[in-house]
């Protein structure tokens, strides 16, 4: 699968049960004010299914995403949220080697089984262009991670 795509559903994945939240209030939000909307009522209820639609993609994201890390080690777990979901407190990483070249071998290891093991399960570039890039965070968050990626590949070929 694309590098680009795994990094972004790595960077996602956090956030998911927020967006999945907005998602709901924008569905309800659009079925109330339904009555001061003056559109075709054809048009409005598409926006809802759209927004309905976007839910179940990311529902089945976060199954497929929760899965897969299930068969990850603690070690990796913390791995993954030092780089990617940043959730756990700054203290819990005290004791944490990110400075090592050990380190980044680690980090492109669980990367490069993170992205078979969600291949396996049917999140592959068809599957992520498909029905992740028609959510715009999605769009926005590759976008991102492209940058981020070329900037830091250009700064190492700076260092050497």
């Amino acid at each position: 699968m694309n590098i680009y795509f795994t990094k972004t559903i790595l960077y996602a994945y956090p956030v998911i049960d927020e967006i999945i939240d907005q998602l709901d209030e924008l569905v309800s939000k659009k079925a109330f004010s339904s009555m001061y909307d003056f559109s075709p009522a054809i048009s409005q209820c598409e926006k809802i299914v759209d927004f309905s639609l976007q839910k179940s993609i990311l529902l089945i994201l976060k199954g497929v995403v929760n899965d897969v890390l299930s068969a990850f080690s603690e070690d990796e777990i913390m791995h993954l949220d030092y780089k990617y979901f940043k959730k756990k407190a700054p203290k819990e990483f005290d004791n944490f080697d990110y400075l090592s070249r050990n380190y980044f071998r680690r980090q492109i290891r669980i990367f490069e089984k993170f992205n078979e093991k969600i291949e396996k399960k049917g999140i592959d570039d068809a599957w992520f262009k498909k029905n992740c890039l028609s959510i715009d965070f999605f769009k926005s968050l590759l976008k991102n991670v492209i940058e981020r990626e070329e900037y830091s590949y250009k700064n190492k070929k700076a260092v050497d």
